[in-house]
């Protein structure tokens, strides 16, 4: 036994050691910060897209007959939402910029410039060019990232090795880092203006196509098959589990995949045409992890309604309205889940449960797809089902998923229930003893300073009685 708690120790070790240290590789880090500095632009685009395809026809006509505001929301969606990949350009430059202590905002907006230049423009009929909001939005998601992190890189290597033009002192900051930049900007828009014209005379066409070629492909089929998502969420759990924060982890590879999967759904919504994708953001949001990582809103019940020890009734009070927005950080390391023997099963088992059974689901047509709206992770169970698929059955399925997750949960959670009150009263019992034995050490002090007392009342009497008969000798004698 012995032994094999120490293998389990090691090999927590051993993960968790791995997964800090992905988390805190500076590329992945960029990555996450990047695309999360693009995150209000795609909420903001997300309520426009809902409001204009509100699953109500009634609606929908009202919007095309009033001054065609079906279009003009559309527009708002694509000025929003459809700038992902142009935001998520700067984004990750600048964060990787500011981790090697150089100009952020300098990097990014250098990222900005060699991002569009990569991008074929439209060409209209008057021989004048246009941006492409298609290739701005999900779709020029991977050229995005990759452009990003070349140009932060190089514009790095210049300013640390001060390869730059230099102002006198006294000129302002601003100004300085400007001029800063120039070398470094214009060798990253030069290499980006080569490869431009190398993959267009090797008929590949850009650079959008060759990366859809390289990672797109590969990327695709893992983050949009089931047994890609499989694995996904195994390890998801398996990092929270060992204390590390799974999102970060996995969610820096696999979020840009289901972010344009998203968007995909988000522009056939609007075309008119069926929706491409199952696994998006809002299904492993929304339908995976709900309650947040390992699918805790189960547990969040139990401990809400079934707790008998006292301290797991406090956390159900603490914790139970905070799980339904899916955060549940109190449950993770108060309850705790997290390096938890007892909740190893079911934290791994009911996040993979609810994505086999949210997929099947859409996959038979029980349940429409998610339309792309992206909404943020905290909306509640039954609304965000709802509202990610625009129809009732959404929040159905995701009402189904919650009564599993909680079945999921029950009996590994009654079993560290019954050791915890058992605990509890044991630590009653001791708290008793002890207070007995305290009580009787100061019973057992009062009388021992009561002899004490009387020890040296009777001293302190004795010479008065010595002296006094002496007195009575001496009168006697006197007499005789």
């Amino acid at each position: 036994m012995a032994r094999t708690a120490s293998m389990n120790a090691a090999l927590i070790g051993k993960i968790t050691s791995i997964g800090e240290k992905v988390a805190a590789q500076r590329h992945l880090k960029a990555l996450r910060e990047g695309v999360l500095m693009a995150m209000p632009l795609v909420l903001v685009g997300s309520i426009f897209t809902l409001i204009g395809s509100f699953p109500i026809p009634a609606w929908i006509t009202w919007l095309n007959q009033h001054g065609g505001l079906d279009v003009l929301l559309s527009t708002m969606a694509d000025n929003t939402f459809g700038l992902l990949s142009l935001a998520t350009a700067f984004g990750v430059a600048y964060s990787l910029a500011k981790s090697y202590d150089t100009d952020g905002p300098s990097a990014g907006v250098i990222s900005i410039g060699a991002f569009l230049l990569v991008t074929p423009p439209l060409k209209t009929e008057d021989g004048g060019l246009g941006i492409p909001y298609g290739l701005m939005g999900g779709k020029g998601l991977f050229t995005a990232i990759v452009v990003a992190m070349i140009a932060a890189e190089i514009y790095r290597q210049f300013i640390q090795h001060d390869f730059t033009i230099k102002m006198p002192k006294g000129v302002p900051d601003a100004v300085g880092r400007s001029f800063a930049a120039l070398v470094p900007g214009a060798v990253i828009i030069i290499l980006f203006a080569v490869i431009m014209k190398i993959l267009q005379a090797t008929g590949v066409g850009s650079l959008n196509n060759l990366l859809a070629l390289i990672i797109g492909a590969p990327l695709g089929l893992i983050g949009g098959t089931l047994g890609g998502t499989f694995v996904a969420v195994l390890l998801n759990s398996v990092f929270w589990f060992c204390g590390v924060n799974g999102g970060q982890v996995v969610g820096s590879v696999m979020s840009p995949i289901w972010l344009q999967q998203a968007d995909a759904n988000r522009l056939a919504l609007q075309s008119g045409q069926a929706l491409p994708n199952i696994i998006t953001s809002p299904f492993m949001d929304l339908f995976v992890y709900i309650g947040g990582g390992g699918a805790t809103i189960g547990l969040a019940l139990c401990l809400m309604f079934l707790s008998r020890s006292r301290e797991y009734k406090t956390l159900g009070r603490v914790s139970g309205i905070p799980a339904l927005f899916n955060i549940n950080t109190p449950i993770l390391f108060v309850f705790p889940t997290v390096l938890n023997p007892i909740m190893f099963v079911p934290f791994v088992l009911a996040p993979i449960v609810n994505a086999v059974l949210a997929y099947v689901s859409m996959a038979t047509g029980l349940v429409p797809y998610t339309t792309g709206v992206a909404l943020p992770w905290t909306t509640p169970p039954i609304v965000g089902g709802f509202l990610a698929t625009g129809s009732w059955q959404g929040a159905v399925l995701q009402s189904v998923l919650v009564v599993i997750s909680f079945l999921i949960y029950l009996p590994f959670f009654k079993a560290a229930d019954a050791a915890h009150l058992k605990s509890e009263a044991a630590g009653v019992q001791t708290s008793e003893s002890a207070d007995e034995v305290a009580e009787l050490k100061e019973v057992a002090k009062r009388s021992e300073e009561r002899r004490e007392h009387r020890e040296q009342s009777a001293e302190a009497t004795a010479p008065q009685a010595a002296s006094s008969t002496t007195d009575t000798s001496q009168h006697m004698a006197h007499r005789q």
